[in-house]
């Protein structure tokens, strides 16, 4: 099982809404870009029924050198945690075949 491409999403979105493969990849970049400045703006992004993105600030920590075993301070910084939907995680965790709760609409979700 391999990871999931940004060129594999690009041409599911072609096949689906039957847009070029190009026009395809430049939403798909588009959306990418749109999460990235507003991550680095200090923004979350919610999709709903997929999951929340926010900035998180990490503070300094004591490591240690794996070279030469010196401890040393890691410097703050910040990155990205994702808390995926109460949906998602049901998605996840489901066998094929196996029907999903339903979302709070009532529609129901699974594998198919």
């Amino acid at each position: 099982m391999g990871a999931l491409t940004k060129r594999e999403i690009a041409e599911a979105v072609s096949g689906e809404l039957g847009f070029s493969i190009h026009t395809s990849l430049e939403l798909v970049d588009e959306v990418f870009n749109q999460i990235k400045t507003s991550l680095s703006n200090g923004d979350q992004v919610k999709i709903v029924r997929f999951g929340t993105i926010r900035p998180v600030q990490k503070a300094a920590r004591r490591g240690t050198n794996p070279s030469n075993g010196e401890p040393l301070t890691i410097p703050p910084r910040r990155t990205a945690a994702f808390r995926p939907s109460r949906l998602l995680k049901g998605i996840v965790n489901a066998r094929k075949g196996e029907k999903i709760l339903p979302d709070r609409r009532g529609k129901q979700i699974g594998w198919g």
